[in-house]
């Protein structure tokens, strides 16, 4: 029996110390911190400045000011890294990119794809549509529509036409009249005072298929872009009532002829 417990106790001791030894393995590359605060390990870069560049012009904000590229780029503990060495990269040859990131468009039409590259990484690529110059804002469907909505609310009933625009351009070689990629921005007014999109208690403005909230869409190949308006008639003040739908595009951060095209949606109840 000694020796049967002695040769238990001398086996546990070196066994412990492997587990030990296993588990500060483990632990150790669970909390690997070796990466510095300046090593690249991944990279955002999910948005552009504006989703079109004019042809022959720089990429611009949406205030017409001029906006390189901005990727970012994340270390090891996920914390930012400062003034990394990104570059950016185009699959296409329709635009040109500067070591700073400002993009030209070289072409008159299509788009690029455009990634970002650091440190061997490569981000998912974004697509830069070329546009024409916006020079109108016209309506497209009617400037004063009827809804017939359900008092027993139903999403696919209470729910408007698509308040409809196009933009135009005078620069049509090629055939073209509708200029792509410009951003239209809608906004809802019930009763003189405007809705805040967050606020569903009588109406919110929702892109083309209802599927939605949206306060911006962009335009088409053809420079056309729409809303609907989403209603909740237990919000309503009045069983006939009204809404009014402002459709606005800036070009460099003014407003461009036929902007704000003016919409009157008048919501009655449907017929038993």
């Amino acid at each position: 029996m000694i020796r049967g417990g002695s040769w238990i106790a001398r086996s546990v001791a070196p066994l412990a110390l492997v587990l030990a030894l296993v588990l500060a393995a483990v632990v150790g590359a669970c909390t690997d911190t070796s990466t510095g605060p300046t090593q690249i390990v991944s990279l955002e870069f999910d948005t552009l400045a504006f989703p079109s560049v004019l042809t022959g012009d720089t990429l611009r904000d949406s205030l017409g000011k001029v906006a390189p590229l901005h990727a970012v780029a994340f270390n090891g503990n996920g914390a930012v890294v400062a003034n990394p060495a990104i570059k950016y990269l185009t699959l296409d040859s329709t635009v040109a990119i500067s070591p700073t990131g400002i993009v030209t468009a070289q072409a008159r039409a299509g788009g690029a794809r455009i990634i970002a590259s650091a440190a061997g990484l490569q981000s998912v690529q974004r697509i830069l549509l070329i546009s024409r110059r916006p020079d109108t804002l016209i309506a497209t469907s009617k400037k004063v529509d009827t809804l017939n909505y359900a008092l027993i609310d139903n999403p696919s009933t209470n729910v408007s036409s698509p308040f409809g625009v196009r933009v135009i351009t005078r620069d049509t070689a090629g055939g073209v009249t509708g200029s792509t990629g410009w951003l239209v921005s809608y906004q809802a007014f019930y009763r003189g005072k405007a809705l805040v999109q967050s606020d569903t208690t009588v109406a919110t403005l929702w892109n083309k298929s209802s599927a939605a909230p949206s306060l911006v869409d962009t335009t088409t190949s053809d420079g056309s872009a729409g809303r609907r308006l989403r209603l909740r008639p237990v919000g309503l003040q009045a069983v006939r009532d009204s809404f009014v739908v402002l459709a606005t595009v800036r070009y460099r951060g003014v407003q461009i002829p036929g902007s704000p095209a003016r919409f009157v949606l008048v919501v009655v109840p449907k017929l038993p």
